[in-house]
């Protein structure tokens, strides 16, 4: 009952009384409010049975694995304009030299795109139990100022884009970096890109599943174009693409910007149900 009453003590100093408790679940994010305009961003994946151990069903790299693992709660985040301050790995193998190997890809991937001294790292291994087959998550949090939000920010008319190509990994392997896939430097790129209102990785549910969430947490329909270069059914994977909302306009300034494939998919459109809450 103590250690209840100083928790509710605390978070009425750092939130307030009308703030306490307010958690919001925004697609794969979950928001905790902490103070006026700010927030913590938080979002997680976990990665099985890929790797280096002998019973792994999908045998790979765990230079390639770890990536994978990383970059998608880790791209949610950024994708919402929060600003990501911890990373959490909590890995199912031993220290050396499983863990180890992962460790250092991440932390590679991390000083890749200048994020590695942005960022406290800190994770688990497993070194009480004999492991056989490899498992992996990671939890990323982050500071969102909500006046710098790109939750919700999709706009009536807005085009839909797909940067990189869906790729499940499963039926078709692929590698981190291929030049098809969307990676975390990509998406650092789009963060800096004043025309995109929004941006949202897309999982293992598909391109279209992703565009309609874009769609709904706007209260808008998304419309898909009738030719498309795109697999909207096709699982993405580790957040193999992305999708963009910006004017249709700015297209030419996207791709002038961006290295990755770039190919429209719809177009955002009036109506729909509303889904969430509109920063």
């Amino acid at each position: 009952m103590r250690m209840e009453k100083e928790y509710l003590k605390l978070l009425d100093m750092a939130c307030g009384k009308a703030e306490r408790g307010r958690i919001e679940k925004i697609r794969d994010l979950s928001l905790i409010h902490l103070y006026r305009e700010i927030s913590l961003v938080c979002a997680c994946d976990s990665n099985a049975s890929n790797g280096e151990k002998q019973n792994d069903m999908h045998p790979n790299s765990y230079e390639e694995s770890a990536v994978s693992v990383l970059k998608v709660p880790l791209m949610e985040v950024l994708a919402s304009g929060a600003f990501p301050f911890l990373i959490v790995n909590n890995l199912c193998v031993e220290m050396n030299p499983s863990g180890e190997k992962i460790i250092q890809a991440m932390k590679a991937e991390l000083q890749r795109c200048r994020l590695l001294e942005r960022v406290a790292f800190t994770g688990s291994t497993e070194d009480n139990m004999e492991t056989s087959q490899t498992g992996m998550g990671v939890t990323v949090i982050g500071l969102l100022d909500h006046r710098k939000s790109r939750l919700g920010k999709t706009r009536n008319g807005d085009a839909v884009v797909c940067v990189g190509i869906p790729q499940s990994g499963v039926r078709v392997p692929y590698s981190e970096r291929d030049e098809s896939v969307c990676d975390l430097k990509t998406m650092m790129e789009l963060t800096e890109c004043s025309f995109v209102h929004e941006i949202l990785p897309i999982g293992s549910k598909g391109t279209l599943y992703e565009a309609n969430q874009l769609a709904d947490t706007c209260s808008l329909n998304f419309v898909p174009l009738e030719n498309q270069e795109i697999d909207l059914m096709e699982s993405a994977g580790s957040s193999t693409a992305v999708l963009v909302s910006l004017c249709e306009k700015d297209m030419i300034h996207l791709k002038e910007k961006i290295k990755k494939p770039v190919n429209q998919i719809g177009r955002i459109k009036q109506g729909g149900n509303y889904v969430g809450k509109r920063y």
